[in-house]
């Protein structure tokens, strides 16, 4: 594996566990090209809390590594005020609600905004999901035309971006979806609030490794992602119910998957002198080549491999994944389940799939052009 990613596990591993990097390792690094690599996964400035007293006699790398703990901390307090305004409307209104992904990880992290973010996700009542979208256009928030079908993805400046989930997974993702369908029944009340809500630590821990697996499955996921699992388990370790939650990840066919993270974040981040097997090197370079939140390349792999069993950008496989795509049974089996059983309606359904794709022609023509990109 590259010097530059067993750098970055390294100094990863002494901000996990509050160890003091060794400074002639840090002399030896390419700080340049670690810089770059922690941008691209947004780690910097965690990894720059470890570095500081090593480079104070470098001034230009000091201030560059310092200037990403300060941008850190401006939208950790920035973000921490405004979501604070969308909660105190969703109590107001009556509207039950709760706080998903980094807004809850951060805090195991040695400092809150060490555990850098691109958006604040909240689940909420989908019933009121009108009154949401006006409050948050009335704030001066844009609505996200490309979110998908269960959230709703607003932004304003200088820094913010809410995904409002109205679920916590689409129909597209049908073990996902299926689980999670009646969430508020697995929710606990908060002490604090009269409408928020949260999960139990263990639920809290399911919804992540599901929500990180679906990232590695479908576009990639970076190398933050299995650093979360290693702080989260380190924290609670001596609390969680593992057999509970194998067995609510084997419900969504990710319990395998979760065992194989937690085993590599203990030998990447919890070992002194951490030895590889060639599977978890193969699965460390794809968790650096997908960057933060995943790559292109990867993500139109999978789908393109997911449709049609094989990974070919060749204008015959571009045919064939459209067709597979238009053709797909199982998806109007899922989509309109009481339609498909008539077998009958199945053409009409097909005929009204297209019609509806004339809607989206604009994101179906950038799709295409995205499968021609990776032919290159």
């Amino acid at each position: 594996m590259k010097t530059l990613y067993n750098d970055v596990l390294y100094l990863l591993a002494c901000a996990a566990n509050g160890e003091k990097a060794d400074k002639n390792r840090i002399e030896a690094m390419d700080l340049d090209a670690l810089y770059t690599l922690c941008k691209e996964h947004k780690i910097t400035a965690l990894i720059s809390s470890v570095l500081a007293e090593h480079i104070k006699t470098d001034p230009e790398q000091y201030a560059k590594w310092q200037q990403e703990q300060m941008k850190a901390l401006y939208r950790d307090l920035n973000f921490a005020a405004e979501r604070a305004k969308i909660l105190a409307y969703l109590e107001k209104t009556g509207i039950w609600h709760m706080p998903l992904k980094g807004i809850v990880l951060k805090d195991y992290y040695p400092k809150p905004e060490l555990r850098e973010f691109a958006d604040n996700d909240i689940l909420f009542d989908e019933n009121f999901a009108e009154q949401v979208e006006q409050y948050m256009l009335g704030e001066g928030y844009q609505r996200k035309q490309s979110d998908s079908g269960h959230v709703m993805e607003y932004e304003k400046e200088p820094c913010f971006n809410f995904e409002m989930h109205r679920s916590l997974y689409h129909s597209n993702n049908p073990a996902f979806y299926n689980y999670y369908k009646d969430v508020k029944n697995r929710l606990l009340k908060d002490d604090k609030n009269q409408y928020g809500y949260h999960f139990s630590d263990e639920d809290f821990y399911v919804f992540m490794v599901s929500h990180i697996y679906r990232h590695y499955r479908d576009n990639g996921v970076g190398i933050r992602n299995l650093l979360d699992i290693y702080i989260y388990n380190k924290a609670l370790a001596d609390g969680l119910n593992y057999v509970y939650i194998e067995a609510e990840l084997d419900k969504m066919e990710s319990a395998a998957f979760e065992k194989q993270m937690r085993q590599l974040a203990q030998t990447a981040f919890g070992s002194d002198m951490p030895a590889f097997d060639a599977q978890q090197e193969q699965v460390l370079q794809y968790y650096f080549a997908s960057g933060a939140f995943g790559s292109l390349k990867t993500m139109m792999s999978n789908k393109m491999k997911k449709t049609i069993g094989q990974t070919d950008f060749s204008a015959k496989g571009r045919r064939k994944y459209w067709f597979k795509r238009l053709f797909d049974l199982e998806t109007y089996k899922h989509d309109y389940p009481r339609a498909y059983k008539t077998g009958i309606a199945i053409p009409f359904l097909i005929f009204y799939r297209c019609l509806r794709g004339l809607t989206k022609a604009g994101r179906l023509k950038a799709e295409n052009e995205r499968l021609k990109q990776m032919e290159q």
